[in-house]
């Protein structure tokens, strides 16, 4: 008699055994690949805030023109208090693009940043932005 006789119900259930691997890696790997978040965008180094800001900005309003070189203004003072609050009031328009409101993002960041390091070496006015920040958020 011959013993490599398979019974058809073993070739199934490896074939069954094999197909349920295979779901299983698929479904990691999706589940993987399918919940990645990006995440924050990161910081723009703060000698690119105006300029970053001036192209994304380049066919806007006077005011907000306006607001930018004000921008610039308080980051060459280092009076992050005042660059922060102006990128504030830039990222909170109605009418800004997708890509304004990234560069403002990055902004924001750069500035909180700054803002943590100056309070760290005792500035009361960055100190005032940041607590105002978290009461708001």
């Amino acid at each position: 008699m011959n013993s490599k006789i398979q019974h058809p119900g073993n070739r199934n259930f490896a074939l069954l055994q094999k197909l349920t691997g295979l779901i299983a890696v698929v479904a990691i790997l999706g589940a993987v690949g399918c919940n990645r978040t990006p995440g924050p965008p990161p910081p723009l180094p703060a000698e690119q805030i105006p300029v970053e800001m001036q192209k994304a900005f380049a066919k806007t309003s006077t005011e907000v023109k306006d607001l930018i070189a004000e921008i610039e203004r308080a980051l060459s003072s280092k009076d992050y208090p005042a660059a922060y609050q102006r990128v504030q009031v830039i990222c909170n328009l109605p009418e800004a693009t997708q890509e304004q409101r990234q560069v403002s993002t990055r902004a924001l960041l750069t500035l909180t940043a700054l803002l943590q390091a100056a309070q760290a070496q005792g500035d009361q006015g960055a100190a005032a932005v940041l607590k105002q920040h978290q009461r708001t958020r």
